[in-house]
């Protein structure tokens, strides 16, 4: 019997990409996403019977009712955004953010399906000084004290209670920088991620010197979209991944003015790259690398694409799409 999987902000960024890997592997996906930020066009390549529910999921009423006939649900929605975008909506990221995912768990508990995976974020060790980090760390750090990574944080707590409480199985995942392409730069610095405010700012912008904040020496570990979709597919599937929790990443740590000169490197700018400093927002974190080891024991996955390798695609796609 075909089992339906339902992918909360699917159109997005990172949604669009699981949605596109859970359709080459035969699933039958249900997008469920208010389209609030996601785009119909990052779905253009998933297979055309992906049936698309339009929900407000902070909607009590409605997004409970909209999981009628699901099976398993990949709970990706969520108010997200880079480092300035977390500092501008804190409050909203905090009571929306939570008021999806209980709705969500509570749609699990209303159709009793088989597993909730919940996307948590590496927010969650923003507080770590150990390094690379290990999922059983979350137990022995402070908490976060940005609004995300704390909400974050929250969530893994609501998917273990409603486990504890109502029997709910769940699986968690925190993807740790992914990259790849339908991930448009913000207008403003830090509203989205990184290496889509580099790419702006060296290919559209043409800035010289270029802008990094802080001393460019903040550590990051960058994942490609695809990798973390087929994460996420293991643990939606793999019964060894049933109420466990897992890092996706890359071990492969880049510093931020490393980073913008591969960039600079892959848009050919002809001058050598200089660099203009500028204020780190609060909460930025001075390194973020994970363990993934659990993952590659228990699920079998590591990642597989190459720092370079991401950055030219997201490059051509962000002439071909944004320029």
């Amino acid at each position: 019997m075909t089992q339906q999987i339902a992918i909360t902000g699917g159109a997005g960024f990172l949604g669009s990409h699981v949605v596109d890997f859970f359709s080459r592997q035969g699933e039958d996906v249900v997008v469920v996403d208010d389209f609030s930020d996601g785009r119909k066009e990052n779905l253009s390549d998933a297979r055309d019977d992906v049936e698309i529910r339009r929900v407000d999921l902070t909607n009590r009423e409605a997004a409970i009712s909209s999981f009628e006939g699901i099976n398993r649900i990949v709970h990706l929605a969520a108010k997200i955004g880079g480092i300035g975008y977390f500092h501008d909506v804190p409050a909203d990221i905090i009571g929306q953010n939570n008021e999806m995912t209980r709705n969500v768990l509570d749609a699990a508990r209303k159709e009793d399906v088989d597993r909730v995976v919940y996307a948590s974020s590496s927010m969650v060790f923003e507080k770590a000084t150990d390094f690379p980090v290990s999922e059983d760390q979350v137990d022995e750090i402070p908490p976060p004290k940005s609004a995300y990574g704390f909400q974050k944080l929250s969530g893994e707590y609501y998917c273990r209670a409603y486990h504890d409480q109502y029997n709910v199985d769940y699986a968690i995942f925190r993807p740790f920088n992914a990259v790849g392409p339908r991930e448009p730069p913000g207008d403003e610095v830090g509203q989205a991620h990184v290496i889509p405010d580099f790419v702006k700012k060296i290919l559209t912008e043409q800035q010289y010197p270029l802008e990094v904040l802080g001393d460019g020496s903040q550590v990051r570990a960058f994942t490609h979209v695809t990798d973390i979709a087929r994460g996420v597919h293991a643990c939606t599937f793999q019964e060894a991944a049933e109420n466990d929790d897992f890092n996706l990443g890359s071990s492969d740590g880049v510093t931020m003015t490393e980073l913008a000169k591969k960039i600079w490197e892959h848009c050919d700018r002809e001058k050598e790259i200089a660099f203009d400093s500028q204020k780190a927002f609060e909460h930025d974190v001075d390194c973020r690398i994970p363990d993934s080891s659990k993952a590659k024991r228990v699920l079998g996955w590591k990642p597989e694409v190459s720092l370079s390798e991401s950055l030219e695609e997201y490059i051509h796609w962000y002439r071909d799409e944004i320029q």
